[in-house]
């Protein structure tokens, strides 16, 4: 996809030319033709693949450099990569369950929760977002009402992308939405593997790898209430609080009284429970 596809054929009849484009050229040259014209052809090509590269770093300030890149890419004047940062206080939420959707949520630092409530007033947790994660996109996408509400379970830096420029990013061309849609899927299968992790894998085990997917190198520890990380494992608060004992007797974390600080990553990595 990021290899740009050009014909240099002798075939020069219209209908040959609309048969090459179909089957995917960015350009066709037809001959004769000369170095400078290919040359031209290929540096033209080249610049617009240039535009969007897969390896945006969004935990530690892409956001920006991808949201300039799109806009350039697809034409989109309105979208505004240097936006203002919104600080959202501890347990402050961001929007709630049956709001009516009106932007997409960046997380620059600070972590979030989404969850909704069951009918028997049970808080169920859907997700935990941090830093270079985006939010609150599956209403947008689907059109209806948030399904789930969000909070900030730390002090947090939100930037918010409008409804109508995260349409215009995903509507007005087809590889900055492509683009996008990579970013986004990587949770959807995230999802799914911890599914299937609470299906299969034991205790300790869930545990580790909750606490590997919230930990951070050179960040501070992780701050989470017990109550949302037992929910996370799929777990009771008292046996959470047991294999968190057990994990600092080990010297794989330290426990604080609001705060968990991971020593030995690997360790809770390559540990065979």
């Amino acid at each position: 996809a990021g290899i740009p596809f050009i014909f240099l054929t002798a075939k020069t009849e219209h209908a040959d030319l609309r048969r090459g484009m179909a089957l995917g050229a960015d350009d066709y040259l037809t001959k004769p033709f000369d170095s400078s014209e290919l040359l031209s052809a290929v540096a033209g090509r080249l610049s617009r693949f240039q535009h969007l590269r897969p390896d945006y770093d969004l935990a530690h300030g892409g956001l920006p450099e991808f949201l300039a890149d799109a806009q350039r890419m697809g034409n989109l004047t309105s979208l505004t990569a240097d936006r203002k940062p919104h600080l959202v206080p501890r347990r402050q939420f961001i929007y709630t369950e049956g709001d009516e959707p009106t932007r997409l949520y960046f997380v620059q630092t600070g972590r979030v929760k989404t969850s909704k409530t069951t009918a028997a007033g049970k808080e169920l947790i859907t997700g935990f977002y941090q830093a270079g994660e985006f939010f609150g996109y599956q209403a947008l996408l689907e059109h209806t009402p948030y399904h789930d509400s969000a909070v900030a379970v730390e002090e947090s830096t939100l930037r918010y992308i409008p409804a109508e420029e995260f349409t215009d990013l995903l509507l007005r061309n087809t590889e900055v939405s492509q683009q996008f849609i990579r970013l986004l899927a990587g949770r959807e299968r995230e999802r799914e593997q911890q599914l299937v992790e609470m299906a299969y894998h034991s205790l300790r085990r869930r545990v580790a790898d909750a606490l590997l997917r919230l930990y951070q190198p050179g960040e501070p520890p992780i701050q989470l209430a017990r109550e949302d990380l037992a929910a996370v494992v799929g777990t009771a608060p008292e046996s959470l609080s047991r294999t968190l004992s057990e994990f600092r007797q080990d010297g794989l974390i330290e426990l604080a009284a609001n705060s968990i600080r991971v020593l030995q990553p690997e360790g809770l990595r390559r540990a065979n429970w």
